[in-house]
């Protein structure tokens, strides 16, 4: 593939090659100079995109009265998406951390987090609980000198315990943590989500990969994650909203951002989940009113929001 620089000019050429229509040139070319026309174009036309006819010739294009404006409103709504997540996820990230630090604390002492003996530790997990206490000592002699209080209690004390420790951990660490925990203790620590802690491991693990897609600016609406919500012959959850089975599976809700929804439901306490669903439900609103009705209905459908939900 053979790709050249293009200026602004050809980029909205490239556009209207698309098929695509464009009310503001002007405006236009300033939300590419900021917005990258790679992150904006490329990814979130999808939904506008005529099947039909794009398979004639091989080159994709929009369909009929497809608008600039109308791409950049699902791009704005994306950018709030990752922006809403960031903050719910960040609180089930903090509750989850004080979970593990006083259940691991109480039983074991307040220092001993570093002891192989106070984990389920085999021939498979240890180059796992190897690999990661490494990188939590590496993590802490990196920032320790951005955090004045444990930087003392680590001269005074030569180690920090386990509830200052969890604040230089990383989500993707303290699920490892947690994942390398004897089972008794995982079990202690879901049943204060009122969760199995297999499920646990699981939902921790999706919200890890959407904390991380929204941190670095990727595309979130159009989900696909590789791991699934785990499903036990069926899910209250799921029946509950009235989501349609297929085989074993349901049509949406698994590895979507409904399943996300799902799992938001299931960690937050009542008030952080209603504030998270009004905000969640006030960006739907704001690209419902940009979007024509068959362009909101594919929007939906990719996030996995059936009809009856919208």
């Amino acid at each position: 593939m053979n790709l050249e620089y293009k200026d602004i000019n050809e980029q909205i050429e490239i556009i209207k090659s698309s098929n695509i229509i464009i009310k503001n040139e002007k405006e236009a070319k300033e939300i590419l100079l900021r917005e990258n026309y790679y992150n904006l174009i490329t990814g979130y036309r999808n939904i506008f995109i005529d099947i039909k006819n794009s398979k004639k010739d091989g080159i994709e294009t929009c369909t009929t009265d497809t608008y600039f404006e109308e791409i950049y409103a699902v791009y704005k709504f994306d950018r709030e998406l990752r922006n809403i997540m960031l903050n719910y996820i960040s609180i089930i990230e903090i509750n989850i951390k004080s979970y593990i630090a006083n259940t691991f604390s109480k039983k074991y002492g307040v220092y001993n987090y570093l002891n192989e003996e106070n984990f389920n530790i085999n021939d498979k997990t240890r180059p796992i609980y190897r690999d990661l206490m490494q990188k939590l000592d590496d993590n802490l002699n990196r920032n320790i000198d951005n955090y004045k209080d444990i930087k003392e209690c680590k001269e005074l004390y030569n180690t920090i315990p386990l509830w200052m420790f969890t604040t230089l951990i990383t989500f993707g660490n303290i699920i490892k943590f947690y994942s390398l925990m004897k089972i008794e203790d995982k079990k202690e620590v879901s049943n204060l989500c009122q969760i199995n802690y297999k499920d646990l491991l699981t939902f921790l693990k999706m919200l890890n990969t959407v904390r991380n897609i929204a941190a670095h600016s990727n595309m979130l609406f159009n989900l696909n994650l590789s791991i699934s919500y785990p499903i036990h012959k069926k899910s209250f959850y799921h029946d509950d909203l009235g989501i349609a089975k297929n085989g074993e599976h349901y049509e949406s809700g698994e590895n979507d951002i409904l399943s996300i929804i799902i799992i938001l439901k299931r960690l937050l306490k009542k008030s952080d989940y209603n504030n998270f669903l009004n905000k969640f439900n006030l960006a739907v609103h704001n690209v419902k009113e940009e979007l024509d009705e068959e362009s909101f209905n594919n929007f939906m459908h990719i996030m996995g929001v059936p009809e009856h939900l919208k």
